[in-house]
């Protein structure tokens, strides 16, 4: 049984073939990075922007519910009642 010893042009062909698969392989890695740091960065950008309405709804409740529980709101609901209606 003869073994074949590769010759050096095949040598260097191979190792030029695995250089630029992870040359390759290094951008798509570096793409990536890059998108999930834009991800990143969309994901907080959509945070505080949830965090704000929030912050405004929670804002707009507490004014309703102080405003429901005013003495003038009380009267006039209670004026409402007698002549019928309700809020």
């Amino acid at each position: 049984m003869s073994t074949r010893v590769p010759d050096e042009d095949w040598v260097s062909a191979r190792v030029e073939k695995a250089r630029h698969e992870r040359e390759m392989a290094l951008a798509a890695a570096k793409r990536l990075e890059d998108e999930v740091q834009r991800l990143a960065y969309r994901v907080a950008e959509l945070e505080a922007r949830g965090v704000v309405l929030k912050n405004r709804t929670e804002e707009a409740e507490a004014y309703v519910t102080a405003v429901k529980t005013s003495r003038p709101w009380r009267v006039i609901q209670s004026l409402r009642g007698l002549v019928g209606r309700k809020w």
